[in-house]
C-alpha cells in the first residue's frame, strides 16, 4: 500500500514535469493536429497526414523564431508569447483537472485547482518561450 502511493506520487510528479517541459509545444502539436485531420480527411492517406502534421509543426516553428527575430516591439513578442500560452493554459487545465478528478472528491476546489493550473502551466509556456532567443 505505501510502495504504491509512493508510486503514485512519483508519476503525478513526473507527469507534471513532462507537462512543464513540453507546454511550449501546445500550439504546434495543435497546428499539426489540424494539418493532419484536413489531410487525412481529404482522402490523401495516413502518410501524407502525417508529413502535413510535421511540415505545418516545423513550418509554425519557422514563422515564430523568424517573427521573434525581426520583432522591435514588445508588444509583437507579448503577442507571439500569449500565442503558444493560450493553448500550454488550456492543456494545463485539462491535465490538471484529470490529476485533480482522480486525487480530490467532486467539489468547487477541482476547478479552483485546475485554474491554478492552467495559470501556471501558461506561465512556464510563456517563459520558456520567452527565454528562447532566435
Amino acid at each position: 500500500m505505501l510502495i504504491g502511493f509512493a508510486m503514485t506520487i512519483v508519476a503525478v510528479f513526473l507527469c507534471c514535469a513532462l507537462l512543464f517541459r513540453f507546454s511550449i509545444y501546445a500550439l504546434p502539436l495543435f497546428v499539426a493536429f489540424i494539418a493532419a485531420s484536413a489531410a487525412y480527411r481529404s482522402g490523401s492517406g495516413i502518410i501524407a497526414a502525417f508529413a502535413a502534421a510535421a511540415v505545418a509543426a516545423i513550418i509554425l516553428l519557422a514563422v515564430a523564431q523568424l517573427a521573434l527575430a525581426f520583432a522591435k516591439s514588445d508588444l509583437t513578442r507579448a503577442a507571439i508569447g500569449v500565442a503558444f500560452a493560450a493553448p500550454a493554459a488550456v492543456a494545463g487545465y485539462h491535465a490538471v483537472r484529470g490529476i485533480a478528478a482522480a486525487t480530490m472528491p467532486p467539489s468547487a476546489w477541482q476547478l479552483v485547482v485546475s485554474m491554478i493550473g492552467a495559470a501556471v502551466i501558461a506561465a512556464a509556456s510563456w517563459t520558456q518561450w520567452s527565454r528562447a532567443r532566435p
